[in-house]
């Protein structure tokens, strides 16, 4: 009988893991996601929380848990920024972001950590994550890219089913409950988050420096939690603040991290969308949308100067090329997946099983 991950792991020292959780007025949900932290049964973690600047009860919560190690910021850094700030107060072998919106499994850890020992080619993983409060259906199992330079968020919104139990390769997976190596963050440009993204799409850029420095990016389904989903976050989501850090940080990111011959490929089609999408909303008057794509102009046309430095980075850390990246994370879904996306209905469109 072929032995598992954790019965193979059983005989050896499991890593430290450093369990790295960022906090902005999540007083709401905090307490929650560290009592789950203490039912956690692997023998060698610890945990971080950076408090970006809060305003609300976060700091009673974080009273009721000495053990965990707090950071405090005197400004809203972000996701990125407190990330990168708690980042060094990290002591182990392996590091795990995660939201405080999450309620974590006793045992969700190892098959994590089991799954980067017995492949040392993979240098960032994600847990299976439900969604608890929207009907038990996934979270993102992982996201591909497209031939048009955007995401294939693949299982978002879907019932769980057996199509989701494989664990795979994939372009990019969630902060929501990201473990990596730490030996990484040297490899792939000696930072983990870019701190202009402030929040949103900076694990993205960081997945796709992992796979040219030559690591690869897993999905793993054997280990789930519950995740609350934008319950930090829900304030900004009426003013457009999402898309519009979305769209500049995703343009960003293309634009800085794809070899030149990949921008001759990609960046046409992305940009036909983008301008397609951004005519459509000047038609319908939609404000919001309009203006999140004249930011993600105006902001990476400000920052060409750190496009162009970040392209000089890769080209030294390079070790995979293109071509080999995409064979293994470019999937391109049906035109109704797009369609879907923007009327709101994802949980409509059926995923197809992966090969």
């Amino acid at each position: 009988m072929t032995s598992t991950p954790s019965q193979t792991i059983s005989e050896r020292e499991w890593p430290l893991v450093s369990i790295l959780i960022v906090n902005f007025n999540g007083a709401a949900v905090l307490s929650d996601c560290l009592a789950s932290l203490q039912q956690v049964v692997y023998p060698h973690f610890e945990v971080v929380v950076v408090d970006n600047a809060s305003t609300d009860s976060s700091w009673e919560v974080l009273a009721q848990y000495p053990a965990v190690r707090v950071l405090c910021s005197d400004h809203n850094r972000g996701f990125a920024g407190g990330n990168n700030f708690g980042l060094s107060a990290c002591g182990g072998q392996l590091v795990l972001l995660l939201n405080s919106d999450t309620i974590v499994t006793p045992e969700f850890l190892q098959p994590l950590v089991g799954y980067l020992i017995e492949h040392p080619q993979v240098g960032i993983v994600q847990c299976k994550m439900i969604l608890s409060r929207h009907g038990n259906s996934l979270d993102v199992c992982g996201s591909f890219l497209t031939s048009l330079g955007f995401l294939y968020h693949y299982g978002y919104w879907k019932q769980d089913s057996p199509k989701y139990d494989c664990s795979y390769p994939v372009f990019t997976v969630k902060g929501a409950c990201l473990l990596f190596r730490r030996e990484l963050i040297a490899a792939a440009g000696g930072y983990l988050f870019n701190e202009d993204f402030f929040c949103y799409y900076e694990e993205t850029d960081f997945c796709h420096r992992a796979w040219l420095a030559g690591y690869e990016v897993h999905f793993v389904h054997s280990s789930s939690i519950q995740h609350l989903q934008g319950a930090t976050s829900e304030r900004t989501q009426a003013s457009g603040f999402v898309l519009q850090q979305f769209l500049a940080n995703q343009t960003f990111g293309l634009l800085a991290n794809l070899s030149a011959g990949s921008l001759w490929r990609i960046m046409p089609g992305y940009f036909l969308v983008f301008f397609a999408s951004m005519a459509a909303a000047a038609v319908t008057g939609n404000k919001g949308v309009l203006g999140a794509h004249w930011h993600a102009l105006g902001s990476n046309l400000r920052r060409i100067g750190k496009i162009r430095a970040q392209r000089r980075l890769v080209k030294k850390i390079r070790k995979t090329s293109d071509r080999l990246i995409f064979q293994k994370v470019m999937k391109t879904p049906r035109l109704e997946y797009f369609l879907k996306t923007f009327q709101g209905r994802l949980s409509n469109y059926e995923d197809k099983i992966l090969n």
